[in-house]
């Protein structure tokens, strides 16, 4: 599947939504192994500028929660949202995975996947890279049982496109990558993402299913 992904200025990140968010409608995430609408929705947003990728997530959550303090900490077991992104209109056999907790917590890894399976020897993730990305949170909370909280969080993140080996966008380019959501309280419960794969587990590591994104200068 092709998305167009509209041109921007570059911006700061700010605690709100920067207004040129609103020149793009958002993508709804949809059960990653069926391609099913969800109960509690997360919408994402991309833009891109000449030297920068720019994410939104905007997750709506029943019990915010994590436990998980530390970069790196593996928030893929608990919630989070996530961004695996390559350069190029080949199935990408490297590509970066960034995730983000709603406690704040940032993951981090370059992904080598030869042969486009993670059950394969030759797959790796290498957590020890560290990304010069920015992002920033805010999270609205609606209700408040004294055991959880409920609501909406929002996520921004700033990619430098160096990160991608590659010096400048320009209009016409294409990139490979997917957009995940994982949800549920006390254990995972809602694995969601842009592309489904169909695979009957949630597998978030099929860059084979991943999204074309095209640049157009608009």
């Amino acid at each position: 599947m092709i998305y167009q992904i509209k041109k921007t200025g570059d911006f700061d990140l700010k605690e709100w939504p920067d207004p040129a968010w609103d020149k793009t409608l958002p993508y709804e995430l949809k059960d990653v192994t069926s391609g099913a609408n969800v109960t509690k929705k997360a919408k994402a947003k991309i833009l891109w500028s000449e030297n920068f990728l720019y994410f939104l997530f905007d997750v709506e959550d029943d019990h915010i929660w994590g436990t998980f303090e530390k970069d790196d900490d593996p928030i893929y077991e608990q919630e989070a949202v996530e961004i695996f992104i390559g350069y190029g209109e080949a199935i990408p056999k490297e590509y970066l995975e960034l995730q983000f907790s709603p406690k704040g917590v940032k993951f981090d890894g370059r992904v080598s996947n030869p042969t486009g399976s993670r059950h394969d020897a030759g797959f790796n993730v290498d957590v020890a890279w560290d990304s010069l990305l920015e992002y920033k949170q805010k999270i609205s909370i609606t209700g408040d049982s004294g055991a959880y909280k409920s609501g909406r969080w929002i996520t921004q993140v700033k990619l430098p496109i160096s990160e991608l080996n590659v010096s400048q966008l320009k209009a016409g380019d294409r990139l490979r990558g997917n957009l995940f959501r994982i949800d549920g309280y006390p254990e995972q419960n809602s694995f969601q993402a842009l592309v489904a794969n169909m695979e009957p587990t949630p597998n978030f590591h099929t860059p084979k299913n991943f999204a074309f994104f095209e640049l157009i200068d608009e």
